[in-house]
């Protein structure tokens, strides 16, 4: 067979704002694949399926991809070719990398005994939910009757905590950006959402008692107005910081509040999911977020499109909010 075309979205140069599409990032067509000989040295050569558009791609241009080189990040395929016993061609797999596969250490084989779509490994059964579940499970130390406040709770990161947290019987207080976004919270069982632009984060945290746990997934002034709302031996849990992604380190936010981590008793926790996997499981992750979904208690929304072009709007979209959904490409 003679090489089929292999389009790519390939990494320029990491800008200390918003990466601009085209500049920063670019979309190749002329890239192609030879997909009977190209060299597997024992590892696996799949289809791509699907691919997720996640936050955390816009960190990985900061210390990791290499200039003129492919954008790695998380994706669904199925396999055409393998060098490595464990993995049978027709597998589907769910690997950081998009297409080719030496290191088949990060590799996943999907069951979907529940016969899900595909599309739920990149969402809820995915990276970013198994970073909420983990990262709760581990740091929350929930309890029932306590109050959760989750910021950008509509992405799918704070949606699978919100809901982890309210079959958990939690009381949750929940921010977006967007009137659709807030709808999206008060969907999912949410107590209180509100849209973080028209109300003060502070005055509504204060209303409803404080917080027990606050999820964190911006940082920055967001952050330190949380900590003067958080209750005597509360828990913070920092999993990302959206605000602070796109600036440069003067430009950062420095916390007035931490004074209150010692006044208050407070615990906080930041965590990278492999390391928290590494050391605490993943708390039957899989398993218990199908049996949510088969109950109807773990929701989620996407935003999808059949062109790899548009990954990149993609990824400008949820650095700014303006995205609706959890974003993927989905190929036929």
């Amino acid at each position: 067979m003679s090489p089929v075309p292999n389009p790519t979205i390939i990494f320029v140069s990491n800008p200390p704002g918003i990466p601009v599409p085209g500049e920063d990032l670019i979309y190749r067509q002329d890239v192609t694949i030879d997909i009977n000989n190209e060299p597997l040295s024992g590892g696996i050569l799949t289809k791509t399926i699907a691919l997720g558009i996640d936050v955390y791609l816009r960190n990985r241009m900061g210390y990791e991809y290499k200039p003129n080189t492919p954008v790695l990040g998380n994706g669904i395929g199925v396999i055409l070719r393998s060098e490595n016993p464990k993995f049978r061609v027709g597998d589907y797999v769910q690997a950081s990398s998009y297409l080719l596969s030496e290191a088949v250490g990060s590799v996943r084989v999907l069951k979907n005994n529940a016969g899900l779509p595909w599309t739920a490994y990149l969402g809820v059964l995915g990276l970013a939910g198994e970073t909420a579940w983990v990262g709760y499970k581990a740091y929350a130390e929930a309890k029932k009757g306590e109050t959760v406040y989750v910021s950008t709770g509509a992405g799918t990161v704070g949606s699978v905590v919100c809901q982890a947290a309210k079959a958990e019987g939690l009381r949750v207080i929940a921010c977006a950006g967007s009137e659709s976004k807030v709808e999206f919270l008060k969907e999912i069982g949410v107590d209180v959402a509100f849209n973080y632009k028209k109300q003060d984060i502070g005055t509504i945290l204060k209303e409803n008692g404080g917080v027990d746990i606050y999820w964190d997934n911006v940082g920055g002034k967001a952050l330190e107005t949380v900590m003067g709302c958080m209750n005597k031996y509360g828990r913070i849990v920092i999993c990302g910081f959206a605000s602070e992604w796109n600036v440069t380190p003067t430009e950062r936010h420095g916390n007035k509040s931490l004074i209150l981590a010692l006044a208050k008793n407070l615990t906080i926790n930041g965590f990278v999911i492999s390391d928290a996997l590494a050391k605490f499981g993943d708390f039957n992750f899989e398993s218990e977020v199908i049996k949510l979904i088969e109950e109807g208690k773990m929701k989620s929304r996407n935003e999808t499109s059949d062109k790899l072009e548009d990954a990149m709007r993609m990824l400008v979209d949820c650095l700014v909010g303006a995205n609706e959904g959890k974003g993927m490409i989905v190929f036929s």
